[in-house]
């Protein structure tokens, strides 16, 4: 039997008859057959032309219930059964799957040259009236830009709001972004800064998606290309998954966007258990404001997760890279995340040069159980129970695929996941990180859909 395809159907229960019967007196009412629907939660894919790399969407479900479409065409959807990778989309697409079962999608992009130079992944995000991204980089060697995603038939209306090392940053705020449009607002138009930024992406009268695509030059030379994560909205409490083995830029961005001084303690989960960081246990940061702290030398190397407990809400992230000099290391992010759902599926098509390892963190008490599903494109994943020890982060190595598929189902409330890959692109140490943010994980519910047509 194939693990990842499920029976499943959508059921339609009138119960008047049985609230009849409850009431004294009262007369029975026929029951009233009505067709089933369709209830759907859309995803939005990154996508983009690129004459250099090789851009690959994968898209898997629980049950064969995807549908595929362009944003900007949702009528000319088409059914794509329970797994689909499309090869040099060209644009962002929107993915749709039946709930409850589980869905979800991402795109990679791998090139030994050119502007999109290394190894790079994000997973598809769904719509929400607020996006927080946490590490920006608007240095004068860089290039990034905010891509908008609108599905709704409906403009909304977009701001920007910007967190540097000095305070609040005038920002662009107020751009409409038409319904079943993508729009891209390049962060060249700010102030350039020697550090790292954080943005909020937010519509007051509408849901987008939106992702952040950083490049990295030197002069006319590219240094690397990947996308900034979305980071948990700010909190008190926050885990950074996803920090990879090896030497290599370790910085980890703070942003305080509250009217307070914040106290910030860190921590980390690493493979043998919680340890500490010598020298930057614990970082002031200002009102408004986003402050670096350099982890590489307190990390040694360990993968892991850094965990961050604060006196006010923070937003946090991290740059990494894959360390030796410009000409082979491939830049890096991750960002914080909310607690993995109790299952959820993660597709990955970064081809079989790739290596990749799945990291879960565990800041909890109690040790986690958690079983896990892992197969590929080309056949049918097999079970295995891990246990993820209390403050401790585990590793399990994935084989390599044309397609990863993970699968992710636990009874822990508090687990947080990353996909750490790394792949030699000629002289190019590639590096990459997949935060496994589940759809709810940033706006509190899936946004749900009902469409009879386009699985919009």
């Amino acid at each position: 039997m194939n693990r990842w395809i499920w029976p499943g159907s959508v059921l339609g229960v009138v119960a008047v008859a049985t609230v009849a019967a409850s009431l004294v007196g009262a007369q029975a009412v026929p029951e009233t057959p009505f067709a089933a629907t369709e209830t759907r939660a859309s995803v939005v894919c990154p996508g983009f032309e690129s004459a250099t790399a090789t851009v690959r969407i994968a898209a898997a479900a629980a049950a064969p219930s995807l549908r595929t479409a362009k944003v900007t065409d949702p009528a000319a959807a088409s059914d794509a059964g329970s797994l689909r990778v499309v090869d040099h989309p060209g644009a962002p697409l929107r993915v749709s799957a039946l709930l409850p079962d589980p869905f979800g999608g991402s795109t990679s992009v791998s090139a030994e040259a050119g502007p999109d130079r290394g190894l790079s992944a994000s997973i598809c995000a769904s719509a929400s009236t607020a996006h927080w991204f946490t590490g920006a980089d608007i240095r004068a060697a860089a290039q990034s830009e905010v891509v908008v995603a609108n599905l709704d038939e409906t403009s909304a209306s977009v701001d920007l709001t910007v967190y540097g090392e000095n305070g609040k940053m005038a920002a662009p705020r107020g751009i409409e972004v038409e319904g079943n449009s993508v729009q891209t607002i390049s962060l060249g138009t700010l102030d350039r800064s020697s550090g790292p930024i954080a943005v909020e992406v937010s519509s007051g009268d509408g849901r987008v998606a939106a992702f952040v695509r950083q490049r990295t030059w030197m002069v006319d030379a590219p240094l690397g290309a990947d996308w900034l994560p979305e980071s948990a909205a700010p909190a008190t409490d926050l885990v950074v998954p996803g920090v990879p083995s090896g030497s290599g830029e370790r910085s980890l961005v703070v942003t305080n966007p509250g009217d307070l001084t914040a106290t910030v303690n860190l921590g980390t989960l690493t493979t043998s258990g919680p340890g500490q960081l010598a020298g930057t246990e614990q970082v002031e940061v200002p009102p408004q404001s986003t402050r670096v702290v350099e982890l590489q030398i307190g990390l040694d190397g360990q993968p892991g997760a850094i965990v961050l407990h604060s006196t006010r809400p923070v937003a946090a992230g991290m740059w990494l890279d894959a360390g030796g000099n410009d000409a082979r290391h491939d830049p890096a992010y991750t960002a914080s995340t909310a607690p993995l759902p109790s299952d959820s599926l993660w597709p990955l098509a970064l081809g079989k040069a790739a290596t990749t390892v799945l990291q879960l963190a565990n800041p909890g008490d109690a040790d986690a159980m958690v079983t896990l599903t892992l197969g590929s494109g080309t056949g049918a994943g097999t079970d295995q129970q891990v246990t993820v020890p209390a403050g401790s982060t585990l590793e399990v190595p994935l084989a390599r695929a044309d397609t990863n598929l993970v699968r992710v189902r636990t009874q822990a409330t508090d687990l947080r996941g990353a996909l750490v890959a790394t792949a030699t692109l000629g002289k190019v140490k590639g590096l990459t990180v997949v935060d496994l943010a589940a759809d709810d994980s940033h706006s509190g519910e899936a946004p749900v859909v009902f469409d009879p047509h386009a699985g919009s």
